[in-house]
């Protein structure tokens, strides 16, 4: 019998090339690359923003679990997002200055520095509006969708709990939730509104990415009996998928994914987590640096953009490097340190049959 050891994955990698997804995405976008546009669309097949829900979903649920209290599980949360973020925020405030220098009342500015070291990721003054791309670091607005996805899911779980996972009730949840993304989605193209860019930044048109996560965290046997160890053969079901949804033209790119696509996407975010942890458990040695990568690569965006100094490309390469400096610096002086400060308990692991 194989020993299936829920710790042991490549969830840190897999969220790392999430996160440069995102960040080289932006990259060309914004400093207006044109060549090589199959690229992107390759890129847009694993488009990070989703994997890091399901992630999210699957990870979260779990330390909530395994969590002493609501306070620890609380504090877990709070540790794990608040320090890095403020400190991405200073270095914001200060490219900011040496770039731009922005006209504003004092109101006007504490009002977004409120906003920013809060829930409020999303808001964006005017007096902004002519910095870089004309948003300060857009990629903050998933910080909202996610903090709402932790304060939510004791709350799931009391329900979900008193019905004990009844399945006829979580594949209605489910149908509903994936029902309000589409509906979302369908409004988009159409509809420019202030109350829909709302709803657009609260957990529900995602929910059902960061449920798919949570069930497949509650259900272990599954995901060793058809996900570990068989990332190629979801690999080639997630292409077979991506072609027929090419021909039908559904969407099969970028953060709003069909329903089924979104499902096999997470199928193979989690069997790329539990497939060949040996070899690629060890290649980050513990440092997880995605996180920064996410929240600092706009930063550099944005002040390349102002300064526009060198050529497209240049600055697509130059924006990658000073981001993951900044994300490695992040994490040794704000995010490792403040992470010691969690408490931690080991998930059990489970007897399985051998996963080949």
């Amino acid at each position: 019998m194989k020993i299936f050891e829920f710790k042991n994955n490549n969830f840190d990698l897999i969220r790392l090339l999430a996160a440069i997804q995102v960040a080289f995405v932006h990259g060309y976008e914004h400093f207006g690359i044109h060549q090589n546009q199959w690229l992107i669309s390759v890129l847009s097949m694993f488009p990070g923003v989703p994997i890091f829900f399901v992630v999210s979903g699957f990870l979260i649920s779990a330390s909530l679990e395994r969590s002493s209290s609501i306070k620890s599980y609380i504090k877990n949360r709070f540790l794990r997002i608040y320090p890095a973020l403020w400190g991405c925020f200073i270095i914001s405030v200060l490219t900011i200055f040496i770039f731009f220098k922005p006209q504003c009342s004092v109101t006007e500015f504490l009002k977004w520095v409120i906003a920013q070291v809060t829930i409020g990721q999303f808001y964006n003054p005017d007096f902004l509006r002519g910095y870089g791309v004309g948003v300060v670091n857009g990629s903050l607005w998933t910080i909202p969708v996610e903090l709402q996805f932790y304060i939510i899911l004791p709350f799931i779980y009391i329900v979900f709990n008193g019905i004990k996972w009844n399945n006829v009730f979580i594949t209605l949840f489910i149908i509903v939730l994936v029902i309000v993304n589409q509906i979302f989605v369908g409004l988009l193209s159409a509809d420019q509104s202030m109350l829909l860019k709302l709803f657009g930044v609260t957990v529900l048109p995602y929910l059902y990415m960061f449920f798919f996560g949570v069930l497949l965290q509650r259900n272990l046997g599954f995901v060793v009996k058809f996900l570990e160890n068989k990332a190629l053969y979801v690999f080639a079901a997630y292409l077979l998928s991506a072609l027929i949804f090419y021909f039908l033209g559904l969407k099969f790119q970028g953060n709003y994914i069909n329903p089924i696509s979104a499902l096999i996407l997470s199928f193979l975010t989690i069997s790329l987590a539990y497939t060949r942890v040996d070899l690629f458990g060890r290649i980050l040695r513990g440092n997880d640096i995605s996180y920064g990568v996410y929240i600092y690569h706009m930063v550099v965006v944005n002040a390349f953009v102002q300064v526009a100094m060198f050529s497209p490309e240049i600055n697509l390469v130059t924006m990658l490097v000073i981001t993951i400096i900044l994300a490695l610096l992040s994490w040794k002086l704000i995010e490792k340190p403040a992470l010691s400060l969690k408490k931690y308990s080991i998930k059990g692991n489970i007897n399985s049959p051998s996963a080949s």
